[in-house]
């Protein structure tokens, strides 16, 4: 298999072990997983490979002693409308699954890491399900979940009521936090939404703020925005009147056009679509899934709706997605991850364009968002594995959860700085789909003002072309 890194002067993986090895000493960690003190990480090799079964089988390296095994449970969604997003886990799993081939040191000896991973078919029943067979039939030791509040949120309730310690991410923190049971009310310190979940992700506010920079480029603040927010976690999240949208749109000296939540599955847009017309909406923006974003764009083009600017959430995140849209060049969105992001994996050692070559090459697929966040989230397990010096003393691995400060290939994953208890914030960008020699579309980065080292890359946010 390709080795993705370069000459870069990586560890080997059984150098990976021994560094590990002789870092954690009297049991704490700067480990060759990364400083949680100052974010540095040390490098390592690693190679590409797909997922091909559920477990990884290790052996001892570095002369450690045989430490047993770490099962790690992982949910998403690999099949249904929500599929996008589980369409880089069996790149990442199967890299992660040979990285740990050689097993992982933990506390002076080598553990054989698991990752058993399950599909939720982007169904919430179904999520919770799968968790509590991994939990109860599988006897893992530790959950990962990623991708929408749709899987994240029964997960983790899944988790908390059997006691499993929890890692989760690709969840806007609000809706995430909130879904699991958190309060954000004015007069109240949020509480702890979960005792047994750490989550990392970007907020409300930064999309809202994300996107209101890019439409500077295109409008000015006092035209019509029309909404189109679905009746689910994210839907509900991103049109609350308190922490959503619509109060900053008003603050921002927009006009907001919303026709209400709609059902998942609708296929018929012509009385929002209408709304929108008869209200001159000039910005279109909101959160949908790509089968619903499909039908509606297809029908605002069959009915004449033309807005200046297009940016809406989950939807517009996917390449292969983008390219089924009819005319998708200039349609924009938040990006959470990209090749152009300045970060490196704390495990592997690989930039985001290493990691994002090495997913095109393995896959020939262009890279999508969710392989740098996927990664992230095993990047921050390890490290916490590691400090708490294994599994099997539950609070001890939460502890370690809660002190992470590390940084990783999504960004630095602090634990010591929350937004509310047990959640941290990663940076996010914005981008708009431009033509692309290489692929059918391609990202241009329209905004980066929370990562200023890509302030180079920006390009300003152009009007849709419709001609």
């Amino acid at each position: 298999m390709r080795n993705t890194q370069g000459d870069k002067g990586n560890l080997s993986r059984r150098n990976f072990l021994a560094a590990g090895a002789a870092a954690v000493g009297g049991g704490t960690l700067a480990s060759a997983c990364g400083s949680d003190d100052d974010g540095d990480s040390s490098n390592s090799s690693a190679t590409t490979g797909d997922s091909s079964s559920d477990t990884t089988t290790g052996t001892a390296g570095g002369g450690a002693a045989e430490g047993g095994t770490i099962k790690i449970g992982y949910v998403t969604p690999q099949t249904g409308e929500l599929a996008a997003f589980g369409e880089a886990d069996d790149f990442v799993l199967g890299q992660l699954r040979d990285l740990f081939a050689e097993g992982v040191d933990v506390g002076g000896a080598t553990y054989t890491i698991e990752i058993l991973d399950r599909d939720s078919e982007s169904n919430a029943n179904t999520a919770a399900t799968v968790a509590n067979e991994l939990i109860i039939q599988e006897g893992i030791q530790m959950m990962c979940v990623a991708q929408t509040p749709d899987t994240t949120i029964p997960v983790v309730q899944a988790c908390t009521n059997n006691e499993m310690p929890v890692l989760s991410n690709n969840a806007p923190w609000q809706p995430h936090y909130l879904g699991i049971g958190g309060v954000l009310e004015a007069e109240t310190a949020p509480p702890v939404a979960s005792e047994w979940n750490y989550h990392f992700f970007w907020g409300l506010e930064d999309v809202i703020e994300v996107f209101l920079a890019m439409w500077r480029d295109v409008a000015p603040a006092n035209v019509v925005v029309g909404a189109m927010w679905p009746d689910d976690p994210d839907g509900n999240a991103w049109s609350d009147p308190i922490v959503g949208f619509p109060p900053a749109l008003e603050a921002a000296g927009y006009t907001l056009v919303d026709p209400g939540r709609f059902p998942l599955g609708t296929t018929d847009f012509t009385a929002q679509i209408s709304e929108f017309k008869e209200a001159g909406v000039e910005i279109l923006t909101g959160n949908m899934i790509p089968p619903d974003f499909g039908a509606f764009w297809a029908q605002c083009q069959q009915q004449d709706f033309q807005p200046t600017a297009v940016s809406i959430g989950k939807c517009l995140l996917f390449p292969s997605a983008v390219a089924s849209y009819p005319n998708p060049i200039g349609l924009s969105s938040e990006i959470w991850w990209s090749a152009e992001h300045p970060f490196s994996s704390s495990l592997t050692g690989q930039t985001a364009a290493e990691l994002a070559a090495a997913y095109e090459e393995s896959t020939g697929r262009q890279w999508t968002q969710p392989v740098g966040y996927v990664h992230s989230l095993f990047e921050v397990a390890v490290d916490a594995l590691q400090r708490a010096g294994g599994a099997d003393d539950k609070q001890a691995l939460l502890d370690a959860m809660g002190q992470t400060n590390l940084a990783t290939i999504a960004g630095q994953v602090d634990f010591n700085n929350p937004v509310v208890p047990h959640v941290t914030k990663t940076p996010l960008v914005g981008g708009q789909w431009v033509p692309s020699e290489e692929w059918d579309v391609q990202f241009d980065i329209a905004t980066a003002d929370q990562i200023p080292e890509m302030q180079s890359d920006v390009v300003a946010l152009q009007p849709i072309d419709y001609a």
